[in-house]
């Protein structure tokens, strides 16, 4: 049996923290990152039944952000 000395634990640190936008309502649901770019899908309830994404793309390096808004087609 091994003893619980024998691993290491090193904990992460925090690099670099970007708040999120005051007046972005919802719920995050997946973040994606690729190199400088950060992806954030956010759940947005319009009432019990209906919600609807945004995604909100930050650029990790130089702090700019844009929020969009896709439009999907409900294809029955």
């Amino acid at each position: 049996m091994l003893d619980r000395h024998d691993f290491t634990h090193v904990a992460p640190s925090l690099i670099r923290s970007i708040p999120r936008p005051r007046d972005l309502p919802g719920v995050i649901h997946e973040v994606s990152i690729h190199g400088d770019i950060v992806a954030a899908s956010f759940v947005i309830a319009d009432d019990a039944v209906n919600h609807h994404h945004q995604l909100l793309l930050i650029n990790h390096a130089t702090g700019a952000q844009q929020l969009v808004d896709p439009k999907f087609v409900e294809v029955r």
